[in-house]
């Protein structure tokens, strides 16, 4: 293997911390409740891994709100660095505003958790999986409002593989 002018390796293996994010995969109807006023709205996220299987990507709409975007998630890597993040990082750009965000994941087997900016933030999302892995409810909380979120899996991979390959698979690849 090669390496850059800093001696960082040019070619990284995956990173294995990765493969908890694979239960996301495919795609997502939203339904969205208002804590405060009860409104309700639906939307919805396709997850798919990005050639390379570092970043799993978000793509999210919210129906009737303007809001459409994409999250990429995974363990950055500064330049020059040879090892990866200790922290899973989320970058929200939102197509329909122009707005970057940054968030925190942390991803268990069955529940996941992210913040806004920081993990402990005072804004943050917390959902749980189904033992079936087909439905995830949660809350987006802030301070001052938040709301309810439940997401129904409608299609197991998204489109058609190889676009949204799992961890199995892209290490088969090789």
């Amino acid at each position: 293997m090669t390496a850059d002018q800093f001696g960082a390796p040019l070619r990284f293996e995956r990173d294995p911390r990765l493969q908890r994010l694979d239960k996301f995969v495919g795609t997502w109807r939203l339904h969205h409740r208002a804590l405060d006023t009860g409104e309700e709205w639906g939307g919805q996220d396709t997850y798919d891994w990005l050639a390379g299987g570092f970043y799993l990507a978000s793509h999210h709409e919210e129906f009737g709100r303007d809001i459409t975007g994409i999250m990429l998630i995974g363990y950055e890597r500064a330049w020059g660095s040879a090892t990866p993040s200790p922290d899973l990082i989320g970058h929200w750009f939102e197509g329909s505003t122009g707005n970057h965000f940054r968030y925190v994941w942390e991803v268990g087997d069955d529940a996941y958790t992210f913040w806004f900016g920081e993990q402990g933030g005072e804004a943050s999302f917390h959902g749980t999986f189904s033992a079936d892995r087909r439905t995830i409810t949660g809350a987006w909380w802030w301070p001052g409002g938040g709301y309810e979120l439940t997401m129904t899996r409608i299609a197991p991979t998204g489109d058609a593989e190889p676009a949204n390959p799992t961890t199995e698979e892209l290490e088969d690849r090789g």
